[in-house]
């Protein structure tokens, strides 16, 4: 199930919201809706692109932890600045992995925090789940 949303918050902020199904296939929708919204607000190339690489890695850990259930993108500004969410169902924090040279996964948080201004959790609204969120730099 997919549903997208582009709509105005109540402070009047453009935002984006789509809802997938936690599977792999979902990165690069994410990806897409980010390069989407962004190219719309008239950010440049570079901000863009590592948004979208920012998102892609946010959502792969909400897949592993949603395990086929139910995420929630959303693309909204902040000041003026990208902010990027993901919402999954489980309570389950990120926590970082030591860096392996042969690990095939687990740089995805080190690779968030190169990219992006701020970033972190918080519970959701509905007390079920919680919302990892990236505030890009500009």
């Amino acid at each position: 199930m997919d549903d997208l949303q582009i709509t105005s918050s109540a402070h009047g902020v453009p935002e984006v919201r789509l809802t997938l199904l936690a599977v792999p296939s979902s990165v690069v929708l994410a990806r897409e809706l980010v390069r989407y919204t962004l190219t719309n607000w008239g950010f440049g190339r570079d901000l863009i692109n590592d948004s979208a690489l920012v998102m892609s890695e946010i959502v792969t850990n909400a897949v592993d932890a949603a395990c086929g259930r139910q995420i929630r993108l959303r693309c909204a500004l902040q000041d003026g600045t990208p902010l990027l969410e993901c919402w999954d169902p489980s309570p389950e924090l990120p926590s970082p992995r030591p860096l392996s040279l042969t690990a095939e996964n687990g740089r995805g948080l080190a690779i968030v925090s190169a990219y992006v201004k701020e970033t972190g959790t918080r519970p959701s609204a509905t007390g079920e789940g919680k919302v990892v969120w990236a505030l890009m730099p500009t």
